[in-house]
């Protein structure tokens, strides 16, 4: 499943870079995310709890940061196993200056299996968007102090 978009963020680019690198910061815009470790240089060890319909599940993931531009772009790489299936992708993610504000581009790509997968890509694109869309809303509240 591909997912691309932007959303404009009310922040200079080299202070969302900044808020983008700080592992507090990505564990609070994780839809899910009930434990997130540095494991040290850009990797880190998360909990999530996803559900999509009937189907919710727990996982324990690998996040990695790499390729990074500062403060233009980077990739982030996640492998996550849970007792109902896995889950596996990555995400480019590209910062545009727009005077004092920044407009974040993503591309991600990513893979499910087990039953979530089973469930049919009729629910897993609608739901994966309401997660992204989420994501979104938490760093706009970091951004800004409050909620959009």
């Amino acid at each position: 499943m591909k997912l691309e978009g932007n959303q404009k963020l009310q922040a200079p680019r080299q202070d969302i870079w900044d808020m983008l690198m700080d592992p507090e910061i990505i564990a609070g815009v994780i839809p899910g995310c009930e434990e997130f470790r540095v494991e040290g240089n850009g990797v880190f060890r998360s909990k999530l709890t996803i559900g999509i319909a009937a189907i919710k599940g727990t996982y324990s993931a690998q996040i990695d940061l790499v390729d990074k531009n500062p403060p233009e772009s980077f990739k982030l790489k996640m492998v996550g196993t849970g007792a109902r299936g896995f889950l596996n992708g990555e995400v480019i993610i590209r910062l545009e200056d727009q005077g004092e504000e920044t407009v974040l581009h993503y591309a991600a790509e990513n893979h499910v299996g087990g039953q979530i997968a089973a469930i049919g890509q009729r629910i897993i694109s609608p739901a994966a968007k309401m997660i992204v869309k989420q994501g979104f809303r938490s760093l706009e509240k970091q951004v800004t102090g409050r909620d959009t």
